[in-house]
């Protein structure tokens, strides 16, 4: 005792008393300290060193508490794109060639550099940048990170079975379009790695900095070759630059609904490249009669004031069932009331600032109050200068199953709480709500638990627990179960399905009868004009579908011409379509036709 009190800690008996966290070792943050050795001027990571164009114009990375400029970073533009799809494709061989086990050597080393001595670096630039608690950045969600790419490591090295003869992709485009934690990226990108994949990350300037470390940590020890990793930051429009790489052969998605992106990524007739489907959405906690509601309340709580790393957007429903909801509620209010809101760095904060880039709730909260709903909010505490991000947390109850606050993901610390009358109907909620990523069961009857969760359509379902992940048995977020065979194969090709060439036409030309339409016979005539497998412009055309059906991309427009033999006598005037691009959709098979919006085909 008398060796603590020279040294000024705290006694022993007071320390059990508070319970609070020690101080962070060091007196710098280092994720400032970090900034500050590049001048807090970062720029784009490419083929293993830093880009910065000379006279380019600097977006601000703000921090996610007070929005001050914590660094800056060249607007990415096209050709800091072609830069990195150049880099990535001449890298892609020589990855590619490596083998499993030596690819997996150096993802192994990225691993053990992440883990290593610039742990707290990477942890304090997510609660910096991100807003996440530095107590979740720091430890839960970074080993998460760690295991989710050890686990596709180990088995590109053992060679699963059922992977035989599949190929890489080559170059996989990771596109961020919305709030995104270091294990969601690292969930794509060990599979996409580890099948011998090179990546291409667009990134907006407020989650950068510790894309652009990570991208640093990669080229440290050798880790892995340079343009293998590459990591741009540029604004929301610097994916529609991916439109003019043919060398890009997929498209992956995080942090918002896929059809967002996918109009703004490839809003092109064009054939594209394969399109893979976003991973996240909320979670719905089901609480039946016989569950421990203690448990069930402070887990829900924890989820809902910091959401699970692998889902960091969407929210949480619970479904409770009418014997328990009462009780749940008391529970649920007194946990929300209890968080501690605060700067994300400091190790205390269990409650950070809204995601960079997400609007307030409000709208959500206050239509539910207009409906009749009950809604708590947690008072706010005083709160860091220029905390204008925060947002309380708050508990809407006593909805109709129609209430916008159900239809609608919202972002922050909010929760929903509806009654139902049992298994059945929870079930039957669960399975018509929107977006929903995860499920969790409450009940100590174990029979009952393990019915419901086995009706449930999600792909991840918990007994009784929240949080926990096992990326060697799946981490599923969506309608269908995720293993790590179904993890690789999504950045791998079959042997039975190898890409076409660029310029191969996907079928034969067909002759169609001109339209009697004037503006359909002018476009009828330029298409006659073209070479095959080219369109007016130097771009590209295709024929795609059984009716016969060609597009080729023009200002702003697709100009489309179809012929359908097989339903010529129900409608002689539904055959030709000239309609605007608006959104796209892929078709079956591997090569994508994208059809416009309002295309309702030949009726």
């Amino acid at each position: 005792m008398a060796a603590l009190a020279a040294l000024g800690a705290s006694p022993v008996p007071e320390i059990f008393a508070t319970m609070e966290e020690g101080p962070i070792p060091g007196e710098i943050n280092p994720g400032e300290a970090w900034l500050e050795s590049h001048g807090r001027s970062l720029g784009h990571f490419v083929d293993g060193t830093w880009l910065k164009a000379a006279g380019r114009t600097s977006l601000e990375c703000q921090e996610a508490t007070t929005g001050r400029t914590v660094a800056t970073v060249p607007a990415g533009d096209s050709s800091d794109v072609a830069v990195a799809v150049a880099a990535a494709k001449a890298a892609a061989e020589a990855w590619a060639g490596l083998g499993g086990p030596q690819r997996g050597q150096r993802l192994t080393r990225l691993a053990a550099t992440l883990a290593g001595d610039r742990r707290g670096t990477m942890g304090a630039l997510l609660a910096l940048a991100g807003g996440r608690p530095l107590c979740r950045t720091l430890g839960a969600d970074l080993d998460l990170g760690l295991r989710l790419l050890q686990v596709p490591v180990a088995g590109a090295q053992l060679g699963p079975p059922g992977l035989e003869g599949w190929t890489p992709l080559g170059v996989v485009a990771v596109v961020l379009g919305g709030p995104c934690s270091l294990p969601a990226l690292l969930w794509k990108l060990g599979p996409l790695l580890a099948m011998g994949n090179t990546a291409l990350v667009l990134s907006s300037p407020a989650a950068a900095p510790p894309l652009l470390l990570l991208g640093e940590l990669s080229g440290e020890g050798a880790a892995l070759p340079p343009g293998v990793l590459n990591v741009l930051a540029g604004p929301p429009g610097l994916c529609r630059a991916l439109r003019t790489h043919p060398e890009v052969t997929s498209v992956t998605f995080l942090g918002a609904p896929q059809e967002e992106l996918e109009a703004l990524v490839w809003g092109s007739p064009c054939r594209g490249p394969r399109l893979g489907c976003p991973r996240g959405g909320r979670v719905v906690v089901i609480v039946l009669d016989s569950a421990d509601l203690d448990s069930a309340a402070a887990a829900i709580a924890a989820t809902a004031a910091a959401p699970l790393a692998l889902f960091p957007w969407g929210g949480c429903v619970v479904l409770a069932q009418d014997a328990v909801v009462a009780a749940l509620e008391r529970r649920l209010r007194a946990r929300l009331g209890g968080l501690r809101l605060g700067d994300p760095t400091d190790p205390k904060t269990e409650v950070g600032p809204l995601p960079p880039g997400t609007r307030p709730p409000e709208g959500v909260v206050q239509e539910a109050r207009e409906e009749g709903a009950q809604v708590f909010q947690a008072p706010l505490p005083p709160l860091p200068e220029g905390g204008r991000r925060f947002y309380p947390p708050t508990l809407i109850s006593g909805v109709a199953p129609t209430s916008r606050c159900l239809r609608e993901p919202a972002p922050g610390p909010l929760l929903v709480l509806l009654s139902v009358r049992g298994p059945t109907e929870a079930v039957a909620l669960a399975s018509a709500l929107p977006q929903t990523a995860a499920a969790a069961v409450w009940a100590q009857d174990i029979t009952v638990a393990l019915d419901t969760a086995d009706r449930l359509p999600q792909g991840l379902v918990w007994l009784n627990a929240l949080d926990l992940l096992d990326p060697s048995g799946g981490c599923a977020g969506g309608a269908a179960d995720t293993d790590l065979d179904e993890a690789l194969r999504e950045f791998g090709c079959p042997p039975w399905e190898q890409p076409s060439k660029v310029d191969e036409l996907l079928s034969p030309l067909v002759t169609v009868d001109d339209p009697g339409d004037p503006e359909l016979a002018q476009a009828v005539a330029a298409a006659r004009g073209a070479a095959p497998g080219t369109c007016p412009g130097g771009g590209r055309c295709w024929r795609g579908g059984r009716s016969g059906c060609w597009a080729w991309p023009g200002a702003g427009h697709a100009h489309w011409i179809c012929s359908s033999s097989s339903r010529r006598s129900r409608s002689e005037t539904a055959w030709w379509w000239w309609c605007p691009l608006a959104a796209p959709a892929p078709h079956s098979g591997y090569g994508r036709l994208w059809w416009p919006r309002g295309f309702r085909g030949v009726s």
